[in-house]
């Protein structure tokens, strides 16, 4: 069993999920799941775009994210000078044959060095007392909100959706959606909370996801505490849905089946996933060209909820040491 994970159908019927996609089924299935998804994905155009090695990250697109998002044009100018006056530095060590010299300057940028670097963690997140507590809420929101980003009114499809943060039974999760086979745009899939900006209804991106939430799920608006806001590569993001979608981190408190009341013309079930599962490597499926596909779950989670929640694991909650309780 998966501590603290529920699932709740829209009829009364509930029950405890107790197996992930990749536990009950046999390898060769979910490979088999995973394809049609891509076929699926293939049809509808949100293939992700073709991903190279870079510099700060694997993907060269992130990287000018990055540095556009955390530097000014005079950091960077300032930096990109300094680069040019070391390897001006360097050639000349070479040209004179001041191999130790040479070496000294060079070590720090060996990849061992680099990847000590990035890989420093931030405050811890403590699990331990009982699931998120505002301690950890506080670092979570000091980490959204260190670069913020904003989604320009200019885009003519604006739309936003919910990461629910929970606490089931003392265990950190997160909620999640699975819509209604009847519906006529993504039927049967997984997907967070939320929807299109309501123009002159809605008068934030906040408010939307909120209103969102409350009419998918039932979940008051005035219950959810807001943390912040993701911050996404935007481009990605339009890439694989053609809207540009916010997605904005809540946390629900201690959940219960009880406060959750699906709407059964959009929503077939709602279930929550441990968040340690999503810190486990071996959950995750990459294919190029393609979004992120969490199998730890009892659905399959792909396209932009596998983005979304990939991205929040990898910047957010990886960025510093995580402990949970040893059970």
């Amino acid at each position: 069993r998966n501590g603290g994970a529920f699932e709740g159908k829209s009829s009364v019927e509930s029950h405890v999920w107790e197996k992930a996609v990749d536990d009950f089924h046999d390898r060769r299935v979910v490979d088999n799941s995973l394809e049609r998804i891509c076929e699926q994905q293939e049809r509808e155009g949100s293939r992700m775009r073709q991903i190279h090695l870079g510099v700060l990250r694997e993907d060269p697109h992130e990287d000018m994210r990055l540095l556009l998002e955390n530097y000014t044009v005079s950091a960077i100018a300032s930096a990109l000078r300094d680069r040019e006056d070391t390897l001006q530095h360097c050639a000349n060590l070479l040209s004179e044959n001041r191999l130790t010299e040479l070496s000294k300057i060079l070590r720090p940028y060996e990849q061992k060095y680099i990847l000590q670097r990035r890989h420093t963690k931030e405050n811890m997140l403590d699990f331990r007392n009982g699931g998120f507590d505002m301690h950890v809420l506080e670092l979570l929101r000091k980490s959204l909100n260190r670069m913020p980003r904003r989604v320009s009114t200019a885009h003519s499809r604006r739309a936003g959706v919910v990461l629910p943060l929970c606490n089931v039974d003392g265990v950190p999760c997160i909620l999640f959606e699975k819509r209604s086979p009847q519906l006529r745009a993504h039927p049967d899939e997984v997907c967070l909370p939320g929807g299109m900006v309501s123009e002159g209804g809605d008068k934030s991106i906040v408010q939307t996801c909120l209103r969102e939430m409350e009419e998918e799920i039932g979940f008051a608006m005035n219950a959810a505490h807001v943390i912040g806001v993701l911050r996404c590569n935007w481009g990605e993001v339009h890439h694989l849905v053609g809207v540009a979608v916010t997605p904005v981190v809540c946390f629900l408190g201690e959940l219960e089946k009880s406060q959750l009341n699906p709407n059964p013309d959009e929503v077939a079930e709602c279930f929550t996933v441990p968040l340690q599962s999503f810190l486990d490597p071996g959950r995750w499926v990459y294919k190029k060209n393609y979004a992120p596909f969490f199998t730890g779950g009892p659905h399959i989670i792909w396209g932009l909820t596998g983005y979304i929640v990939n991205r929040f694991v990898m910047d957010i909650i990886d960025s510093h040491d995580v402990v949970f309780d040893d059970v």
